[in-house]
């Protein structure tokens, strides 16, 4: 028999959907967030392209044996799955389709595949007022078979993705471990699902479909970096990849306003020197390499290289095509804030500890992963900031889409340019 407090709970639910059903039918959700199109937000259709901070599902669709990923605790803690996601539930694109009513730390209802079930998270997804964009969850791409699995977008993002072609890495000697699929490829899936959406349209006759949508390139690049520092390249070598990686990210986001893109939101690169994978991979004595949160420096200095000459080359990009809203999403500012003041937005002390791992002063071991039989996983994962050691909490990304939607982590904020469009 159901609990009193889990009668209560359901009432309120039904309440809320009430009320959601009154605010969609009276046609507007107040004047701070304009609303079109038939995701019921300003833009008809999401799509997204990136490494495994985006993927929900390719790589697991791609992979013939695909990992930990593919197990729980993965999923846990909305979908009640492992869904491909490198997550312990949703992630920054499902945040941005659909925020999120956030509702104080209890053991609350979740939705899950179309259903709510008991327990659940920290937060309840409804079709409200509260949702961002009106998107429902993408469908991978390679999930898709037609046109209808893609009629609110696609994801294009795989785990373990470059911005650049496995043939860069092999002219430096590396080892080209990671997925083929790089941005280069991702942005031909994209072609294939605009013919099957637009099929008697052609190239041009695209600019309608793409200026109603909303376009994520990245956060891609973290791994052209990654497999050099892991190989054991100096840092001061794999400085150099940054013009060439920045060149690959911008000539994709160039290619997407020429097929008609009226928006685009370009993340810069997170601060891995606050990633436990990092600061475990690279643990010095050497306190001076540490800044005051407890960050490494050096790999943070990396990424601010980056994200400087990536925003240089949209600002071009902006002055070149005016009519244009290129965002760029500081994602490096965002994973900054939870690592320098983790309980501001709800978080426990330990912003540097990731959730799942396989134990060690960050709780992080590069060979006890999350998902391993030997690994561990912290009782609340809403009060952590990194999941895995590489990838952050559902709690997190939504602080950070929240932030990139609303400000201040999106220049400029992404529903500004949802109301310059209406």
């Amino acid at each position: 028999m159901a609990s009193a407090a889990s009668r209560v709970l359901v009432g309120a639910v039904r309440l809320l959907v009430a009320a959601c059903a009154v605010l969609g039918a009276s046609g507007s959700s107040g004047a701070s967030e304009p609303r079109r199109g038939s995701g019921g937000g300003c833009f008809t259709r999401l799509f997204s392209f990136g490494d495994s901070i985006t993927d929900n599902g390719n790589w697991m669709h791609y992979a013939r044996w695909p990992g930990t990923v593919a197990r729980l605790p993965y999923g846990e803690t909305f979908f009640r799955r492992p869904n491909g996601r490198f997550c312990d539930g949703r992630i920054i694109i499902d945040h941005i389709g659909a925020l999120s009513l956030a509702l104080p730390p209890a053991s609350l209802l979740s939705l899950a595949d179309g259903h709510y079930t008991w327990p659940g998270t920290h937060s309840l997804a409804l079709p409200c007022a509260a949702d961002a964009l009106g998107i429902p969850f993408l469908t991978p791409y390679l999930a898709g078979n037609t046109s209808g699995d893609y009629a609110h977008g696609a994801n294009f993002a795989v785990g373990g993705a470059t911005a650049l072609g496995h043939g860069y890495f092999r002219r430096k000697k590396l080892v080209t471990g990671f997925t083929p699929y790089s941005l280069r490829w991702q942005m031909s899936w994209l072609k294939r699902v605009l013919n099957m959406l637009a099929p008697q349209q052609g190239g041009p006759g695209w600019s309608d479909l793409m200026a109603s949508s909303l376009f994520l390139v990245g956060e891609i690049g973290g791994n052209d970096y990654n497999q050099a520092l892991f190989q054991g390249r100096p840092v001061d070598e794999v400085q150099t990849y940054v013009p060439d990686v920045v060149a690959g990210i911008t000539a994709s986001v160039a290619e997407l306003i020429g097929l008609g893109a009226r928006t685009v939101v370009v993340p810069g690169n997170f601060p891995t020197g606050c990633n436990p994978g990092y600061l475990t991979r690279f643990r010095t004595n050497d306190t001076a390499q540490y800044d005051a949160a407890g960050c490494l420096r050096w790999p943070n200095a990396l990424t601010e290289l980056h994200n400087r000459a990536l925003q240089a080359e949209l600002a071009e990009l902006r002055r070149r095509h005016p009519g244009v809203a290129v965002v760029y999403a500081d994602y490096f500012a965002a994973g900054m804030d939870l690592a320098a003041d983790p309980r501001k937005h709800g978080f426990g002390g330990a912003p540097l500890v990731s959730c799942c791992g396989g134990g060690g002063p960050y709780n992080s071991n590069l060979t006890v992963r999350c998902g391993m039989r030997a690994s561990t996983t912290c009782p609340d994962p809403y009060q952590a900031v990194s999941w895995d050691g590489f990838h952050f909490t559902d709690h997190a990304y939504k602080v950070i889409a929240d932030g990139v939607l609303r400000g201040p982590y999106g220049a400029p904020p992404v529903l500004e340019t949802c109301r310059s469009r209406l």
